[in-house]
């Protein structure tokens, strides 16, 4: 057994490994800069220097591409890095000049070559010369569109379009096949002109071939010009056109796979999609109990094909797990789990260009927890200590029934409407331990709570949206967009709790009781929006939001322990009904006043709420408020700036008098006196790509300022260590959040990539603790910086490796409570060596070390992963995959979280060491003679 407890060596030893890697391949490339050529490019009619032309360097025997730089925008250019004593050839390109060709060699003793001023004149007509095919140029620049040749940039036989996109410079993809060209992203990826599978341009990047690819062409998204005609030029998204070797019309692209391993680990699923000129059928089913999702979130998006009908909602795990629009694909719970899905996705367009998309989805988790938590609490005079064991077994089941249809009624008008049914069950068996001290050694109380949860949820929501251009009159728009939800839940609990108050006068109490929660809502929201301009550089916007909503809260408390009792006796004192219903209606109206670069848009918002609460016992209170508020968006170059106020008046549940006492030592209230929370926000964003240095910035910066906020004011009985929860309005409440981030990127060759990340994010918050009447801010501050870098040498090697540390400090104003801080590092490092040709050796080692947990729980956590992939069948398409999870059998499921005056140590049973052996084989059968044959499956 081994363990790994000093974080210093261990940070020392990655980054030591990381420079070394870093400056081993940086070093052997300084060792072969030998040489260069640079020069001027002049345009001979014009009289002017000549921007964004391609100068690429062939060698002179085979006119295998050597490298290529794009002249600045004052013409100049320089290729360094060439090597001497061999005969090359330099190629000049721009689209309506001649081609400019000279054959040159470089010596030790003349290793630079300045070509001066080149005189490039303009071509007899656009076809004047045709390049010769063996020097095609690596980049062509139009005067709105940017040219890739993809066979200037040599990819593995098993490469896709985003290890392709990845050579190409000033195209970045980042870890979740996001893509960006010369820092602004891209929304869409066309094929030949036309969609595929919608508009997410990942279902093209991780599916299509790259050796199909003949040009990749990047041009502005006009769309989203005509949108927004001020839209920064920073801002504007990119669009990808694909000019393939064949055209594609039909095909199949996707996977299987299939896993076993020890311990009874298994895994197994496909996702398959079968497309068919403009129709498209996506279908999946999983299941693996290796608490993991059994896709990626990108798989599920694209392939699954949320993208196309709607994603409504989306819940992500820091460890991988998530959900879309109420469905878990795997990893969604705590504890050991079993994940098992299906569903499919149809699409198709009809006349009129009109698509439809319908689609079903079935997701369930059967959950195992074995969670233990201690608390510390800071009193006044003393620290409230307390331990929970949890044991906890649940079953999660959702199916999901959807659609999408999306109508082009012309060129300026588009009309979209996407209805979904989601039926949920949850059910659990939950037995909670809790031993309570105080000073440690004094104990207080003592819990055994037995509960069971049944839950059912029924879910109707959609959506509908309209917007229309005008012809006539640039930047004149009308939007709408509504949405309606109706649920309906109910969750019955029964719990059987015994519990025990040592001290002078002990004693003991029994519960066994069954709560019944009933909860309605309704809610039917409208939005519109109309843009009129007056000007060339001023505009008006008037936007009406109209909300109307109906949410009912009943609760039935019986007592199920009377003697003698034949039926389940109410309890009228736990027991109560709420129901709310009104409107919420918006006038916001605002100037769009453009000048240059800076673009401001002052306005004013109206709010009305008209709310109307009816309880079972008490009166109704009905609450009527009208609010103005300023607000205002601003953009300089690369700088976007957003002041709003927002009023949110609070939960149903939060108005629910009743008590709910499922945990004796932890008793709920509400409040019916309760009034909206109105929240002042400001944000700051920075985004900005040096094109000369790849380099890319971008910060962040959010802040508010809450009044009337919820807080919850509690109350412990020192004695028994009992507590109550009742939630209360309160002022003084903020929150700062900043994020920085610069990303140079280094790509010689396209063979040798070099990417370097530094990143800090920042989070203040000051909030008001109420404790026996006592009140006290708060200020919880966490400061983490990060460095991370990435490697990859002809796609032979891959180096990643992230290092972040934590610190966190809560301190508070009354000294009655003691200041909590600590620290943690967490490092992750990646390496894979595809050496020999088939084989794909990879491993990860993960490493968490908090400086302060509680006594009994461990400080660090290592955990590392290897596998071995042996490649074959036609072009790579099947895999064997021998794989270790957790090789040092260290690794626990543990953090340290800060709220109020408590610091709590969570530790939860996870997956320990196992082996897998799995089997996947890609599907990726295009029709065409380029990418193969018309089987279904190719060996």
């Amino acid at each position: 057994m081994f363990h790994f407890y000093p974080a210093c060596m261990k940070s020392s030893l990655l980054t030591c490994l990381l420079l070394f890697l870093m400056g081993l391949p940086t070093a052997t490339f300084a060792q072969n800069q030998k040489g260069e050529v640079k020069g001027k490019l002049w345009d001979v009619t014009h009289k002017e220097a000549l921007p964004y032309a391609t100068i690429a360097v062939y060698t002179a025997q085979d006119t295998t591409l050597v490298t290529f730089r794009v002249s600045d925008d004052k013409g100049s250019f320089r290729v360094p890095g060439l090597a001497l004593n061999k005969p090359l050839r330099i190629v000049i390109t721009m689209t309506g000049f001649k081609v400019y060709r000279k054959e040159f060699t470089l010596t030790a003793g003349n290793a630079e070559l300045d070509l001066g001023q080149v005189e490039m004149t303009q071509a007899d007509h656009l076809l004047g010369e045709v390049v010769i095919m063996s020097e095609a140029p690596p980049i062509v620049v139009r005067k709105d569109t940017l040219e890739f040749n993809a066979n200037s940039f040599k990819t593995l036989p098993t490469a896709l379009l985003e290890d392709l996109l990845k050579k190409l410079p000033g195209v970045t993809v980042d870890g979740s096949g996001s893509i960006a060209v010369n820092g602004k992203a891209v929304n869409k990826i066309l094929v030949d002109g036309k969609e595929f599978f919608g508009n997410d341009p990942k279902v093209a990047s991780r599916n299509l071939p790259a050796d199909m690819i003949d040009k990749v062409q990047v041009v502005n998204d006009p769309d989203a010009q005509r949108r927004d005609p001020d839209l920064p030029v920073n801002e504007i998204p990119q669009v990808i056109n694909l000019k393939l070797k064949k055209g594609i019309k039909q095909g199949a692209f996707g996977k299987v796979y299939a896993g076993t391993g020890t311990d009874q680990r298994y895994e197994g699923g496909g996702i398959l999609n079968v497309f068919r000129d403009t129709t498209q059928i996506s279908v999946l089913g999983y299941s693996n109990n290796l608490n993991k999702p059994a896709f990626g979130f990108e798989d599920i998006s694209r392939i699954g094909g949320f993208n196309r009908s709607g994603m409504n909602s989306i819940m992500v795990r820091s460890d991988g797990g998530f959900a879309v629009n109420g469905i878990s694909f795997g990893g969604t719970e705590e504890g050991i789990q079993r994940s098992t899905g299906a569903g499919g996705n149809f699409n198709t367009l009809l006349k009129g260009d009109v698509k439809v998309n319908l689609q079903y989805f079935y997701g369930g988790i059967d959950a195992d927890l074995n969670q233990v938590v201690n608390s510390a609490q800071s009193l006044p005079n003393d620290t409230l200590v307390s331990r929970r064991t949890r044991n906890q077994d649940s079953d999660n089941q959702s199916h999901r029934f959807g659609g999408r249809i999306d109508w082009k009624i012309d060129s300026v008008t588009n009309l979209s409407f996407s209805p979904s049914v989601v039926l949920a069950r949850s059910a659990s068996n939950q037995g909670l331990f809790t031993n309570t001290f105080r000073s440690i050694n004094e104990p207080l109380n003592s819990s055994e709570n037995q509960q069971q949860l049944d839950n059912t949820t029924t879910t109707f929501s959609g959506n509908l949206s309209f917007d229309r251009s005008s012809r006539k009159k640039k930047g004149r728009q009308f939007n709408f967009y509504g949405t309606y939800n109706i649920n309906d839940g109910d969750q019955d609990q029964y719990y059987q709790v015994e519990s025990y108050y040592y001290g002078q006068n002990p004693y003991s109490e029994f519960l066994d009781q069954l709560r019944d929660n009933v909860v309605t809502n309704r809610a039917i929201n409208t939005s519109f929006s109309y843009t009129e301009p007056f000007s060339k550089n001023l505009s008006g916007v008037v936007r009406l939001n109209a909300e109307y909503f109906k949410d009912g809260n009943r609760v039935s408390t019986f007592d199920l322990a009377g003697e003698g009792a034949e039926e389940p006796l109410l309890l009228p004192t736990l027991s109560d009904k709420v129901e709310r219903s009104g409107w919420r209606n918006y006038v916001t109206t605002s100037l769009k006043w453009k000048v240059k670069d800076l673009t401001l848009q002052p306005g004013i918002r109206f709010t009305l709420l008209n709310i109307e609460n009816t309880f079972q016992k008490l009166q109704p209170i009905d609450q009527d408020y009208f609010y103005a508020f300023p607000s205002l968006t601003a953009s300089w170059k690369s700088f976007n700036f957003s002041y709003n106020v927002n009023v949110r008046e609070p939960s149903a549940a939060d108005l629910q008098p009743v008590t709910d006492q499922s945990n004796p030592l932890f008793i709920q209230y509400g409040n019916p006196e309760l009034t909206p929370t109105i929240s002042h926000s400001v944000n700051l964003h920075f985004r900005k790509f040096d094109t000369k240095r790849s380099v890319n910035y971008w910060a962040y910066l959010s802040g508010s300022i809450s009044n009337d906020a919820v807080t919850r004011a509690r109350t412990l009985d020192e004695t028994t260590g009992q507590q109550t929860t009742r939630p209360v309005n309160t002022d003084g409440n903020w929150q700062l959040n900043s994020s920085t981030e610069v990303t140079k990127d280094w790509k010689f060759d396209g063979q040798r990539q070099f990417s370097l990340t530094a990143s800090l994010w920042v989070n203040y918050m000051k909030t008001l603790i109420i404790l026996n009447n006592l009140r006290s801010y708060g200020q919880n501050i966490s400061l983490n910086p990060s460095l991370s870098a990435r490697v990859n040498l002809n796609d032979k090697f891959e180096f990643n490796e992230s290092f972040t540390l934590g610190r966190r400090r809560s301190v508070y104003e009354d000294d009655a409570f003691q200041d909590i801080r600590f620290s943690t590092t967490t490092s992750r490092t990646g390496v894979v060596v595809r050496v020999p040709k088939k084989i794909v050796w990879e491993a990860t080692f993960d490493y968490t070390y908090n400086s302060n947990v509680a006594p009994g729980l461990r400080k660090d956590i290592s955990r590392l992963n290897a596998a071995v992939t042996f490649l074959f069948l036609k072009n790579d398409r099947a895999q064997l995959k021998l794989s270790v999870y957790d090789l040092l059998d260290q690794n626990i499921g543990a953090y340290r979280a800060i709220r109020e005056n408590f610091v709590e140590d969570f530790q939860t049973q996870v997956l320990t060491r196992y082996a897998m052996l799995t089997f996947t084989y890609n599907i990726r059968n295009f029709g065409g003679k380029v990418g193969g044959t018309n089987s279904f499956f190719r060996f």
